[in-house]
C-alpha cells in the first residue's frame, strides 16, 4: 500500500465527510427532523467527537476500500459505487430498527440518518475513488 496516498485519501475524505455532516446534518436535517428530537441527543458534547468520527471512519472507510476497490470501476464513479453499497451495508441495518429499540427514536430520525450516511458514503467513495485511480 502506498502509504503517502492512503494518509491523503483518508485526510481527504475525513475533511469533505465533515463538511458533508455539517451542511447534510447540521442544517438541512438539524431544522426540519432533528429540532423535533432534540430529546435523543446529548447536549453536553462536544462537536469536536463528531470530527473525530468522521476522520476515523474515513480511515476505515478507505481503508477497506484499498482492500475491495479491485471490484469497482476505477476513478470516482467506482468509488462512488462502492460507497453506496458501503454506505447502505452500514446504515440500513444499523438503524432501520433503531425506532424499535429506543425509546423516543422516531421511524423518521431513522430514515433521515440512513440516507444521510448512504450519502455520505457515496461522496466519500467518490473521493476515495478519485484519488486511488491510476
Amino acid at each position: 500500500m502506498n502509504l503517502k496516498k492512503f494518509i491523503i485519501a483518508v485526510l481527504a475524505t475525513g475533511v469533505v465527510g465533515t463538511i458533508y455532516d455539517l451542511v447534510v446534518n447540521g442544517f438541512l436535517l438539524g431544522g426540519p427532523v432533528y429540532s423535533k428530537h432534540m430529546s435523543l441527543f446529548r447536549q453536553d458534547s462536544s462537536m469536536l467527537w463528531l470530527t473525530v468520527a468522521n476522520f476515523v471512519g474515513a480511515l476505515v472507510f478507505v481503508w477497506f476500500y484499498t482492500k475491495v476497490k479491485g471490484s469497482f470501476s476505477e476513478g470516482w464513479k467506482g468509488g462512488a459505487t462502492y460507497g453506496l453499497y458501503a454506505g447502505i451495508l452500514i446504515n440500513f441495518p444499523t438503524w432501520i430498527f433503531a425506532h424499535l429499540l429506543f425509546n423516543n427514536f422516531s421511524y423518521i430520525v431513522a430514515w433521515a440518518i440512513i440516507l444521510s450516511g448512504i450519502g455520505w458514503g457515496i461522496i466519500a467513495g467518490a473521493v476515495a475513488g478519485a484519488l486511488y485511480k491510476n
